[in-house]
């Protein structure tokens, strides 16, 4: 099955609080790119926030139709009752390479189950209403070797298809590193071809 490749990812990290019953809950939403990364910023808001009841989180990396990973973990709350309704929200609004992280200071009135969902969901969501999303974009990399006298216009057409250049090596030819979204690599290729540009795709340098 072929998924859509739109989905919308975070700019950049936000921080926001809401409270229920006199319990503090404090969400960490924003960009990631692996499971590393972000268990370095669970580690992080540990350490901000060592003296709170419970660090819940939910992960979605990848594209939120079918990630290639989607973790959550209630940290010590009922089961159920805090990372998945936090993940279940992300996946809803669409949102892939996005971590949440919603510390909890306990304000003496348990919520129930029913009530910590909506608490944390609502969590989750207000800091969705601050962040700020941007469309994913798939980008294809190669390199691209032309002759000498190609290289300027080679480069123009580039920039035209909202491509960019890495640092060329010379060599016998120009070699150039391109990255640029994957929708228009074709097209790119075609109109090389079409102008006479001899190109030869060759990997790119991991």
């Amino acid at each position: 099955m072929n998924f859509p490749v739109s989905y919308r990812i975070p700019y950049s990290p936000v921080v926001s609080e809401t409270e229920d019953k006199k319990s503090r809950f404090i969400c960490w939403l924003g960009p990631v790119e692996d499971k590393a990364a972000f268990l370095q910023q669970l580690d992080a808001v540990r350490r901000q926030y060592p003296d709170a009841s419970h660090h819940c989180t939910a992960l979605v990396i990848g594209n939120p139709a079918n990630p290639e990973v989607m973790i959550s973990d209630d940290d010590g709350e009922p089961g159920g009752s805090a990372g998945r309704p936090m993940l279940e929200l992300l996946l809803k609004q669409e949102v892939g390479n996005v971590g949440a992280i919603v510390t909890r200071y306990f304000g003496g009135t348990k919520l129930g189950v029913g009530g910590l969902m909506r608490a944390y969901r609502g969590a989750v969501g207000a800091a969705l209403q601050e962040v700020r999303l941007k469309p994913f974009v798939p980008v294809v990399q190669v390199a691209i070797r032309c002759d000498f006298s190609q290289e300027s216009r080679l480069r123009f057409l580039i920039d035209q298809a909202g491509g960019r250049c890495g640092e060329a090596e010379y060599s016998e030819a120009v070699t150039i590193p391109v990255e640029l979204p994957q929708d228009r690599w074709g097209d790119l290729r075609l109109q090389l071809e079409a102008e006479g540009v001899s190109v030869l795709e060759v990997p790119a340098h991991p």
